[in-house]
């Protein structure tokens, strides 16, 4: 614990345009900064800092909110500084966050002042790891949402199993890129590429989700509670997306440590969905839209238990609400 004099000083020094931003109490904010092993009072320093601030700038979004910033972002960052001061080896640590989120926008944020500040600092997707166009065919044929992937079963599971394992042996990684224009809409891989960072960031929507071994029951006590209204198509199919997710589980197993950007209710990322793929159209003149959108946040509303979602095993969490504001933080201790 700090000493009452540092406490005084971050209390202090810490702007109160900053902090009446924040829908937590301020010592819960302290304390959280603790709990990961930063000093709270040289965390503000440091981030206060003008050729920081002049980096960190240039990518934030420009609706990023303050809590955004100094609890997630910031903190983030400065966890992973402090792994690369203490390290040996490489290490992987795992992001979960439901699509719209903000979990993207977060890694390009990282993945950006990191490259600024010349920091080995790397963070993917799962995404990146979907199946080749035609095997992602062959896998996604029959799927009660008729999407074209995105749920447990629609990755080379064996190759980033593989390439994960390579990388905390060796230091390098070799990934694919995945194109989601491609093939009208429905993707394909597009490359490869090679880094070698020393940490590694691995982002998705169910990362950290572990198999249910009483579907059937969880089913039966909570389909009224959730409003799904569940076909017999749909719970079949995601049966065999819980057999799927015990080898997803040995990807987690290969975390250090996971975050998890936890939505304060579920249908949130209908919300999110919904602006995210306005945005994309708005950008690049391509998204989802219409019943394919439609069809897309069905199977993310069904195909995972909501439960797993509220059982992710996380070191960190961060809990959002509708406006992806931060209404809660928490951690386990930290220890490097």
């Amino acid at each position: 614990m700090l000493d009452k004099q540092i406490i005084q000083q971050f209390n202090n020094s810490f702007p109160r345009d900053i902090s009446d931003q924040f829908l937590f109490p301020f010592d819960t904010y302290r304390i959280f900064l603790e709990r990961l092993s930063i000093n709270p009072l040289l965390f503000f320093n440091k981030w206060s800092d003008n050729n920081r601030q002049s980096i960190i700038d240039k990518y934030w979004m420009p609706s990023t909110k303050l809590d955004w910033k100094w609890s997630l972002s910031l903190p983030l960052f400065s966890v992973l500084e402090k792994y690369l001061e203490n390290i040996v080896s490489p290490k992987i640590i795992g992001f979960s966050g439901l699509p719209g989120s903000g979990k993207s926008t977060l890694g390009f944020w990282v993945d950006n002042v990191a490259r600024d500040l010349g920091l080995d600092i790397k963070v993917i997707s799962l995404d990146d790891f979907y199946l080749p166009g035609k095997e992602m065919d062959i896998a996604m044929n029959g799927n009660p949402w008729n999407v074209p992937r995105g749920f447990p079963g629609s990755h080379s599971i064996e190759l980033l199993n593989q390439s994960l394992d390579a990388f905390l042996e060796t230091g390098l990684l070799k990934s694919p890129t995945f194109d989601k224009s491609l093939r009208d809409g429905k993707g394909d891989r597009s490359g490869w590429c090679e880094i070698k960072p020393k940490v590694l960031i691995l982002e998705g929507w169910f990362v950290g989700c572990e198999p249910i071994s009483n579907l059937m029951e969880i089913d039966y006590l909570f389909e009224d509670e959730f409003n799904l209204c569940l076909s017999q198509i749909e719970k079949d199919f995601r049966s065999s997306i819980q057999k799927s997710l015990i080898q997803y589980s040995q990807i987690w197993s290969k975390f250090d440590k996971l975050w998890h950007l936890k939505s304060s209710k579920f249908n949130n990322t209908i919300l999110w969905k919904n602006q995210q793929e306005k945005e994309m159209i708005k950008l690049k003149g391509s998204g989802l839209k219409g019943n394919r959108l439609s069809d897309f946040i069905r199977m993310i509303q069904t195909s995972i238990p909501q439960q797993s979602f509220l059982s992710i095993n996380s070191d960190t969490t961060l809990e959002i609400n509708q406006d992806r504001r931060i209404n809660k933080l928490y951690t386990n201790t930290y220890i490097f």
